[in-house]
């Protein structure tokens, strides 16, 4: 199955283990789900990740794949 990219100013619902591509800029992401945890990798297998801590309900993410580790979670990025 296809790595689904997520877009700009768009909301998504990220599924739980499912990685998604980021767009190849800085850009901000920004959720309202207070239960969710997302990890951050280069690679879509996630061989090696890190945890995206969110502060204030957004995190600065770059490129690469992420996916919501805990809980579904609705997410939408903004450039930065």
């Amino acid at each position: 199955m296809p790595t689904e990219l997520l877009t700009l100013g768009v909301p998504h619902t990220l599924v739980i283990g499912t990685p998604y591509a980021l767009p190849d800029m800085r850009c901000l992401l920004f959720s309202d789900s207070a239960t969710a945890t997302f990890t951050q990798s280069n690679t879509v297998e996630f061989t090696a990740s890190v945890a995206i801590t969110l502060a204030g309900g957004q995190a600065e993410v770059a490129g690469g794949f992420i996916k919501c580790a805990v809980a579904t979670a609705l997410v939408m990025l903004k450039k930065q």
